[in-house]
């Protein structure tokens, strides 16, 4: 084979690499993000479970009804997160179930409905969240019947 036809075999060699190298790395990356997607999904969730603890675990009412208020703004930028779609399919799953058992559970609780009554201050204050419950309302009023019934109120 002359030097034309090695460097056409060099040529196709350094392509077949590249395709490959390339097809790894797309590999690679959906994994990654995968993986960043299952750790925002926890880290979501820890922080929802301590601004819920913070909530409860308020010395008086008006620290109670301050830590309800960042619980409603973490919920509001999590229900935007949904309603646009801008999470992974995997993360919107659990995102979608966690929403409606926080807000099932806040209907089933009338101190926990009447602070949020007191929170919205127009008609624009927690829209996504309130976007969320519309599209969400069967699964939230389902789960709210379910809390009220364990709490003995019917």
């Amino acid at each position: 084979m002359n030097a034309e036809g090695w460097s056409a075999v060099a040529a196709g060699a350094s392509a077949l690499a590249a395709a490959f190298s390339l097809a790894v790395a797309w590999h690679a990356k959906r994994i990654q993000g995968k993986a960043a997607d299952f750790t925002n999904c926890l880290e979501v969730a820890g922080k929802l479970r301590d601004a819920m603890r913070h909530v409860q675990d308020a010395p008086d009412d008006a620290r109670r009804k301050f830590e309800f208020i960042e619980l409603l703004n973490l919920l509001e930028a999590l229900a935007l997160l949904y309603n646009d779609g801008r999470i992974a399919a995997s993360t919107k799953k659990f995102t979608g179930k966690y929403l409606a058992e926080v807000v099932a559970e806040m209907r089933a609780n009338e101190p926990m409905m009447r602070l949020r009554r007191e929170s919205v201050t127009g008609d624009d204050t927690f829209r996504e969240l309130q976007k969320f419950e519309k599209r969400q309302a069967d699964a939230i009023l389902t789960l709210a019947r379910s809390y009220t019934k364990e709490q003995g109120i019917r």
